[in-house]
């Protein structure tokens, strides 16, 4: 009251611009933060695709380089001189041949195994000239002349490589077995990298072989797993996002290669962002402070215009109907000075009439008496809809006290058992006469029992409630229902309320609900009769499927679980969609025809009533001037669907 005093007291030209003034900055920071969170995620999120682009480009860098290595040895195998030596046997003729291929063709690895299994050359150069290979697999196909590609790994710190096998032959025979590799190490994936800002990093395990970055590969490395989307790891106080590419390699072993990009940029940009939009909000500042400052000027002067007019009225008031306003411009203000001087003549020429018009009052009256009688049959037929709006009206008053109670005394009491909790953890050995009470009131069944309790009040209440909207219905009272909804909103707070109904139990597993929502308008239509098809519907579902689970095992059902499907789509231009479908046992072909007949169920006695359907099918059809059917096959699904216009041409009576 202390509140509504002090507003009453305040100038008009506050009142007018205060709730615009607060309307602009909240609209306006708002929207400011908005789009700077907004915008701050889709730089994030850009980033994290980006990295996993350039993962897809190292791969298919990666695959290009064995085409070409592939290509490389099957050269050095068709070369004549090689195959000559390889036919003599003669090592040291060969290796003077293969040295000069393996520089030129810049290789890495260059092997040859006859089909004995005996080794005739192996030449490693570059970084892997120490390295100890796991090899025995790779001899073993050379050996067989088998064609294969992939990864050779080292088992010391060397890099790993890249090889490829193909035979060597005569005309007439397979002589021998070449295997040529390159190393995967840090020249490569420099080679790879290029110019760009990003950096490779090659691993095996925890430990790195080859990297763009000085790394200390004495340590142990945990980089992220290939199948993980891009994360971000710190490394040598520089953040990065990562994405790993695995490259499989022969008895099994793996080599991966990490992309490293700098968030530096990411930050950089949202430093930028965020300055962008903090120079949004000095603008709007500036604008509301100008905004302020003319807004006060112009409605001072409006006000003082008022107050003369204020004054002209209580002169009339008084009695003095010889008062007139000075007239001075075109404006609101001016045509309301002139209107009023024009009711102040109207009031004199009035006042004579008033009097001529009392004394056919007294007649009229004489004759409204003889006509009383008549009305008296009408007023019994709106008898009943009075009475049904005025029990809805004193019911609603007690219910909404207790309604918008209960979420206080929800918070009380969850505080006063926060508050003992604490005083049990402060003080955890508490005298033994108050521990043998608290042992018997037994806390935690309190607590949990307390919190139900209220949720049921609550759900009582909302019950009443709706019983008193349909009461108001009947009374043709509340028909401002009808408006443009959410219907999203709607289904998903009636999954909300069979969400009790949809969690696991003793018997079966969670009943899942998918939602696959489509891109809805919102839909012109009474709300709160839509969600009772919706609940009667989802309903409906759950028995069907608790039904169908009769005689199935907790782990038959599991492993094919319950599920509910809610689908919603647009209709062309003009129209929405809505299907509900469930997985259970679907409905026989004699029950099809009469689903939507009053008083008509399959379900066992005191189970269901029949009504649901009918009173859903009465809703959509008449009330919305939709459609509702049904969809069966039967041992393997049910589908409900719903289409309903998006804009009523009339509201439905």
């Amino acid at each position: 009251m202390a509140i509504q005093s002090r507003y009453a007291r305040l100038p008009v030209s506050v009142k007018l611009l205060s709730p615009l003034l607060l309307a602009f900055l909240s609209l306006w920071t708002a929207g400011t933060l908005g789009f700077g969170y907004f915008a701050r995620n889709n730089l994030e999120q850009m980033a994290r695709q980006e990295v996993a682009d350039l993962a897809s480009l190292l791969r298919e860098s990666l695959k290009q380089r064995q085409e070409s290595l592939n290509l490389k040895t099957r050269s050095v195998s068709e070369d004549q001189n090689v195959i000559r030596a390889v036919a003599a046997i003669d090592r040291a003729l060969l290796l003077r041949t293969i040295l000069p291929i393996q520089a030129g063709l810049k290789l890495d690895l260059v092997r040859i195994v006859n089909t004995d299994g005996q080794l005739l050359v192996s030449s490693q150069l570059g970084a892997i000239g120490q390295a100890k290979l796991q090899d025995a697999s790779v001899n073993r196909a050379a050996r067989t002349g088998l064609e294969l590609s992939g990864i050779m790994v080292a088992e010391n710190a060397a890099p790993s490589l890249m090889i490829s096998l193909i035979s060597i032959k005569s005309s007439q025979k397979i002589l021998a077995g070449l295997v040529v590799g390159v190393a995967i190490d840090d020249i490569m994936l420099e080679s790879i990298r290029g110019d760009t800002s990003i950096h490779l990093v090659a691993f095996e395990g925890d430990r790195v072989t080859a990297a763009t970055l000085p790394l200390n590969r004495d340590r142990s490395w945990q980089f992220p797993q290939p199948d993980q989307l891009p994360t971000k790891l710190r490394i040598a106080n520089q953040e990065y996002l990562i994405k790993t590419v695995e490259l499989q390699g022969f008895d099994r072993a793996s080599l991966k290669i990490a992309v490293l990009k700098s968030t530096q940029e990411i930050e950089q940009a949202e430093q930028h962002l965020w300055f962008v939009v903090g120079s949004f909000g000095l603008l709007g500042s500036v604008l509301i402070t100008v905004v302020m400052i003319g807004g006060f000027r112009m409605t001072q002067a409006l006000g003082r215009r008022i107050q003369g007019l204020t004054e002209a009225t209580q002169e009339l008031a008084t009695g003095n109907l010889d008062f007139c306003i000075r007239v001075d411009s075109r404006d609101e203000i001016g045509l309301l000075a002139q209107g009023f001087n024009s009711m102040a003549e109207q009031i004199t020429v009035r006042d004579r009439q008033l009097s001529q018009q009392v004394q056919q009052l007294e007649n009229t009256l004489k004759e409204l008496h003889r006509t009383q009688s008549q009305m008296v049959q009408s007023e019994k037929m709106s008898a009943l809809g009075q009475m049904v709006a005025g029990i809805a009206h004193e019911i609603n008053n007690p219910v909404n006290f207790v309604h918008g109670n209960l979420s206080h005394v929800n918070q009380y009491t969850q505080d006063l058992l926060r508050l003992l909790n604490e005083y049990q953890k402060n003080y955890p050995n508490p005298p033994q006469s108050l521990q043998d009470d608290l042992d018997d009131v037994d806390l935690n069944f309190l607590n949990e029992d307390l919190t139900k309790i209220l949720k049921s009040m609550k759900m009582g209440t909302d019950r009443i409630r709706d019983i008193v909207v349909s009461l108001r219905n009947f009374s043709r009272l509340d028909q401002a229902d009808f408006k443009p909804v959410d219907l999203h909103q709607g289904i998903d707070n009636t999954v909300m309320i069979l969400q009790h109904r949809l969690k696991a139990n003793a018997e079966r597993p969670t009943i899942e609900v998918v939602k696959e929502y489509g891109d809805l308008p919102l839909v012109e239509c009474y709300a709160g009769q839509l969600n009772q098809v919706f609940m009667n519907l989802l309903s409906n579902a759950i028995d069907a499927l608790e039904e169908g689970n009769a005689g199935r095992s907790f782990k038959d059902i599991a492993d094919k679980p319950n599920q509910i499907w809610i689908k919603t789509t647009k209709i062309g231009e003009d129209s929405v969609q809505i299907a509900i479908v469930d997985n259970g046992t679907g409905i026989p072909e004699k029950s099809r025809s009469h689903l939507f007949d009053p008083f008509f169920t399959t379900k066992p006695v005191g189970k269901g009533t029949g009504l649901g359907l009918s009173i859903s099918y009465q809703i959509v059809t008449e009330k919305h001037g939709g459609k509702l059917w049904c969809d069966s096959t039967l041992g393997e699904s049910t589908k409900f669907a719903i289409e309903i216009p998006i804009h009523q041409p009339l509201m439905p009576t």
